[in-house]
């Protein structure tokens, strides 16, 4: 008699998964992934493939080596490159530093491995400023006419931030405070004050109406409005934020690295009141080797996407194998959850995100000598762009009980043209295990098949398409992954879930 054939459907969540062992991932995560590079976990639902990125501006800055710093002001991109500063709107770069046109004959960078910093400052009825660090000299002020040193402010300026109408300035071990509403005054008599602790500033961030401090052994916070009542109490003495750059307020937490991954400080609602929390320990693996093989990170967010993303550089990367972890703030169920994944190709040393004219806008770069628009195009800047999703090994019913898998049916949510290899892997793909071939799956159409036609295999609710590709398969075993490649320039699309077909056997 041959077999009933049964359906098994598989919502796609919960992300990039590795601390489990595959039957364990199979039977309580059936919606995670083994593998997940360059698909982001979507707010929506499902693994979308992510955008690409086209260069800001063809061309390159001059002279060599790392673009060490990146902002946005008034709707241009600054760029620190050796010891210049160079401004574009997206077609030709003008050196602000050493230019007499923005007063600043014979004001430089210092030309050191230390990455450029910024912040925003606006006091009172100010026009909105920005603050240079370079990490040696003094801190420099740019108000879009000219570029001056600030005089009074602290050596080996690394980062700042505006807190309660002062501006806040990390020097090595030193918190130095300016007098309220300037920038440039640092004297005691009109307010400005210094603070000292005991290890190197790696990072500040303003939390809940406090300025939170974080060294890479010890993370504090700072209360109160000016030099009579500035209060810095401890946190916690036992671990810090290792990497300068990687400070992001995300999900309505602050993201950070530290000794042992990613964690989130976790601020409660009663004011004063933390508790950290490690975050990555769902891709521990993964997260030790990102910072084991990396020499430098920076993160970025998008907002939007209620997106976290740090990047990973080293000089022996190639743009390929380049790496970055992403993670996304998403709902499961009644709770808020982070679900992770990975990037291969975008090649950032430095990046920066912000709003601008209500639109939210991604930059990074490396050691080539271009500014990128992250989240533009469908490619890596011409290239194709690979991407990897692999199932857990489902059980389906029965773990010991061998299943023939007829055909898998692939619910997308596409832009266009959509091109992928499915793959079955059967009984965790032991050797001696006869494994099916990988099966193209290529729908070489445009848009409008998806959008505003009637199309068999689609069905639209309230603006969301959702098509399904039917693929028949071979194969047979107790458990299957079934894993899902590309490598294309095709518009950005999503894997929203399966169901598997499958006839059952009795027991082995």
């Amino acid at each position: 008699m041959p077999d009933r054939i049964q359906t098994y459907p598989v919502q796609f969540e919960g992300g990039l998964v590795t601390n489990l062992s595959t039957l364990q991932q199979g039977l309580k995560a059936p919606g995670s992934a083994r593998t997940l590079i360059n698909l982001e976990p979507s707010v929506e639902g499902g693994y979308r493939r992510i955008e690409g990125f086209t260069k800001f501006d063809d061309n390159q800055l001059s002279g060599s080596g790392l673009v060490r710093g990146l902002t946005e002001y008034r709707q241009k991109v600054y760029a620190a490159r050796n010891e210049h500063l160079y401004q574009s709107a997206g077609s030709g770069w003008t050196q602000v530093t050493d230019n007499a046109s923005f007063s600043s004959t014979g004001i430089t960078l210092d030309d050191s491995a230390n990455k450029v910093r910024f912040t925003k400052v606006k006091f009172g009825l100010l026009n909105k400023n920005i603050v240079i660090f370079d990490g040696v000299s003094r801190p420099f002020l740019f108000d879009n006419v000219a570029l001056t040193e600030i005089t009074g402010g602290p050596q080996n300026a690394a980062l700042g931030v505006e807190f309660k109408h002062h501006l806040f300035i990390a020097a090595k071990a030193t918190l130095v405070f300016s007098a309220p509403y300037s920038s440039t005054d640092f004297t005691p008599a009109s307010g400005a004050g210094t603070i000292t602790l005991e290890d190197e500033i790696t990072g500040l961030s303003v939390f809940r109406d406090q300025l939170i401090v974080f060294t890479k052994r010890s993370i504090k916070f700072l209360t109160g409005s000016s030099i009579g009542d500035f209060t810095i109490s401890p946190i916690t003495d036992d671990l810090g934020c290792v990497e300068f750059d990687t400070i992001q307020e995300f999900g309505g937490d602050i993201m950070f690295m530290s000794q042992d991954g990613l964690r989130l400080l976790s601020g409660t609602e009663r004011n004063n009141d933390f508790g950290l929390g490690s975050v990555s320990k769902a891709i521990q693996s993964e997260a030790t080797d990102f910072q084991r093989f990396s020499s430098s990170f920076h993160s970025i967010l998008l907002r939007e996407k209620s997106q976290y993303r740090v990047f990973g550089f080293n000089v022996n990367f190639s743009d390929e194998s380049s790496r970055g972890i992403i993670a996304t703030s998403v709902m499961q169920g009644n709770s808020q959850n982070i679900a992770w994944a990975e990037t291969r190709g975008i090649n950032a040393y430095v990046c920066y995100s912000e709003y601008v004219a209500n639109q939210e806008e991604f930059y990074f770069a490396n050691d080539d000598g271009y500014v990128y628009e992250m989240e533009s195009g469908n490619s890596f800047d011409g290239k194709n762009i690979p991407f990897t999703f692999s199932t857990p090994f489902l059980p389906i019913t029965d773990p010991v009980t061998r299943k023939t898998i007829h055909s898998v049916d692939t619910y997308l949510d596409p832009q266009g043209s959509y091109n992928y290899d499915i793959s079955l892997r059967f009984d965790f793909n032991n050797s001696g295990v006869v494994q099916p071939a990988p099966i193209e799956v290529r729908n070489n159409v445009t848009t409008a098949n998806y959008y505003g036609l009637s199309t068999y295999g689609t069905s639209t609710f309230g603006g969301f398409t959702e098509f399904v590709s039917s693929t028949p398969t071979t194969g047979s075993g107790d458990v299957v992954s079934i894993i899902f490649e590309g490598d294309s320039t095709d518009p950005p699309f999503a894997f929203d879930s399966v169901v598997i077909q499958y006839g059952q056997y009795g027991r082995r």
